[in-house]
């Protein structure tokens, strides 16, 4: 279900000396827009931006880029104001002054992030999140808060900011006029091989990222037609904005409005290879609109797939193949971490389980085109598994373990938390802050079959009460079937 839109004292960022060179930030706090209908708005802004953009927006921002998969040893998030250049510690929510003085790309612009990781692909994540965070922030008035991925502003970033590990995108933030939320659905399959995808949905999309998670483990059941055309889209799927040149753009960013993943995903089931089409047929029209499936191999290529590349989840009815014409280039690799996150928090939405492999080897690459029949140029980079959860594990023919329960009653402190374990399972129940830190936890003891409760007082493990604000509750089960559940609080007091 939605939640309220959280009201918060929205003051224009002014730097000011603090102790230690460190600045705390305000929790995020949770919007009411979904997922979906941020992914069918966004669009980038390149310039003409003021910076009178308010704290609060680079807070949850910036927690946004830090709550994606993380891939290799470092990820840090450098931000530029006019003030300083400061590194987010995400344990924290804090900035420490890393240099100071005023090293904007871009004099207009109310902040700048950076983003050092080892690949470019987990750049993408953090971009996209960062996006999305921002436009949650649009609202009936016609001067929103907007952004840009500037490679110019990733140039004299490593040039001027002197970064720890080299920056692989900034993306450049400030206000401007922008149309508002789009609720028109664009991508209407030409051929009526994919259903028209939803582009809102139920869930908030700050609560949903608090949630995010990654799992290697599936039930065998297939995915519906309707779930595999929402997956499609919100990866690469059309929206109503149109881009430079009249190209229609989709729910991630492109340099230069190229669209460097166009022809190049791949839907792989259990019924044959396909690839996914977003223009019109044969597909390069960049200033089309389609949401279509073409038949590329027929028959059950997923053996072949696992052969090829066995670090992918072996139980996963569906894959998604992203491929690039250049992994060399940046833009080619970052859009496709724009797709792959988009993927799993879409998943995350659905109640599905995904998994990102990546980065896939040269060998792995030259296999996985001869296992599903791809063009040679088509160069895979990232690996997308999705099904349904895990629900149940039968070691003996009659001790199969129910479906768990979990649900949050009401706001105030105590509240009671209802959940169901199943047949003799130990679980794990942890409460997690706005930040996704655990604030409390209680480890559940094996239960008969059939509703449990207990009351959580609103306390951390300290003791002391936490703020008011939207909470997570998760539940995982310790010693039976992997399965993981969650559930949104919303603290009042």
């Amino acid at each position: 279900m939605k939640v309220p839109r959280s009201v918060a004292l929205l003051v224009v960022m002014v730097a000011s000396p603090v102790p230690a060179q460190i600045e705390t930030l305000p929790a995020p706090v949770t919007h009411a827009n979904s997922f979906e209908i941020l992914s069918n708005s966004r669009y980038s802004v390149h310039s003409g931006f003021t910076s009178s953009v308010p704290t609060q927006v680079l807070a949850n921002v910036l927690w946004a880029m830090n709550r994606v998969p993380k891939v290799g040893a470092f990820h840090e998030l450098y931000v530029a104001t006019p003030a300083n250049v400061y590194l987010y510690d995400g344990r924290s929510h804090t900035m420490s002054v890393h240099l100071s003085g005023n090293h904007r790309f871009s004099s207009s612009s109310a902040f700048e992030i950076g983003i050092a990781c080892e690949r470019h692909e987990a750049a993408g994540f953090a971009v996209q999140a960062g996006l999305l965070a921002s436009v949650a922030f649009w609202n009936s008035d016609s001067s929103r808060v907007v952004n840009c991925p500037m490679q110019f502003a990733t140039n004299h970033a490593n040039s001027n900011w002197s970064p720890t590990h080299p920056i692989r995108m900034v993306n450049v933030y400030g206000r401007a006029n922008a149309t508002g939320l789009r609720r028109t659905v664009q991508a209407v399959s030409s051929d009526s091989s994919l259903p028209l995808p939803r582009v809102d949905g139920p869930d908030t999309f700050e609560v949903l990222l608090a949630a995010l998670h990654q799992d290697s483990l599936f039930s065998p059941g297939n995915l519906s037609l309707d779930q595999v055309s929402q997956l499609l889209w919100a990866g690469y799927g059309v929206v109503p904005h149109t881009a430079s040149g009249g190209r229609r753009a989709t729910t991630i960013p492109s340099a230069v409005a190229n669209y460097y993943l166009t022809r190049k995903i791949y839907l792989v089931r259990d019924v044959a290879v396909h690839r996914y089409n977003n223009r019109l047929p044969p597909g390069t029209g960049l200033t089309t609109s389609d949401h279509r499936v073409e038949q590329v191999t027929s028959g059950d290529r997923r053996p072949q797939l696992r052969v090829a590349c066995p670090r992918l989840p072996s139980t996963a009815p569906v894959y998604v193949v992203l491929t690039v014409a250049d992994t060399s280039s940046n833009y080619n690799t970052q859009e496709a971490g724009y797709a792959a996150f988009q993927y799993l928090i879409q998943a995350n939405q659905l109640g599905l389980e995904g998994h990102l492999t990546l980065p896939i080897t040269p060998a792995e690459r030259s296999a996985i085109i001869t296992a599903l029949g791809l063009p040679s140029a088509d160069l895979p980079v990232i690996v997308f598994s999705v099904g349904e959860p895990v629900t149940g594990v039968e070691e003996q023919v009659e001790t199969a373990f129910p479906p768990t329960r979990l649900q949050a009653v009401g706001s105030r402190p105590p509240i009671r938390i209802e959940y169901e374990l199943g047949r003799a399972v130990a679980g794990r129940m942890t409460i997690h802050d706005p930040l996704g830190r655990v604030v409390r936890e209680f480890f559940l003891a094996p239960a008969v079959s059939g509703p449990c409760h207990l009351e959580w007082n609103g306390t951390a493990e300290t003791g002391s009460p936490v703020p008011a604000g939207t909470y997570v509750c998760r539940l995982e089960l310790v010693n039976g079937p992997p399965q993981r559940l969650s559930t949104r609080i919303l603290l009042t007091r």
